[in-house]
């Protein structure tokens, strides 16, 4: 991605077009990396109600670069879900997720996490540069060694 590019990221309905086509490659890239869509269970409603988001960003000729979504896992904890960018704006990726973890403060979040496979390494190591740390699953949907959790306080450090 280039430095002095300009970059567009604002709501969307996540059954736009691009959204659609955004999400379909995400499934698709992941399908080829793990076996598995990454679709489990997700619904786009998830990501229409008042504490939730999804957004796409673009350049300045509108161009769809890549996505990312906000969902209420509970009253203080958003998860991050459906980040994906195009491979040709690789390095977007930190400005996606910073991007959504002010919206998700906004929103009145105080914390964010994001589950990855352990296959996304790049994604693993994105959270662990932008001060994600990596966080126990408790949650019955993953079985351990499927997925790696992160954890972020959207809290200011007193």
């Amino acid at each position: 991605m280039n430095d002095s590019q300009t970059i567009f990221i604002g709501s969307e309905d996540p059954g736009s077009l691009d959204a659609r086509v955004l999400c379909d490659e995400r499934s698709a890239y992941l399908a080829a990396l793990t076996g598995e869509s990454g679709q489990r269970g997700m619904a786009d409603d998830d990501l229409r109600s008042i504490r939730a988001r999804f957004v796409v960003a673009r350049n300045a000729m509108g161009e769809a670069m890549g996505c990312g979504a906000i969902r209420r896992q509970s009253y203080r904890v958003a998860e991050l879900l459906r980040l994906y960018v195009r491979p040709q704006y690789r390095g977007l990726e930190t400005v996606l997720l910073a991007y959504l973890e002010e919206e998700a403060r906004l929103l009145g979040y105080q914390m964010v996490c994001l589950v990855a496979t352990p296959a996304e390494r790049s994604a693993s190591l994105i959270c662990e540069a932008s001060g994600y740390r990596r966080m126990l699953i408790d949650d019955c949907r993953f079985q351990p060694g499927d997925t790696v959790c992160f954890e972020k306080s959207l809290l200011d450090p007193a």
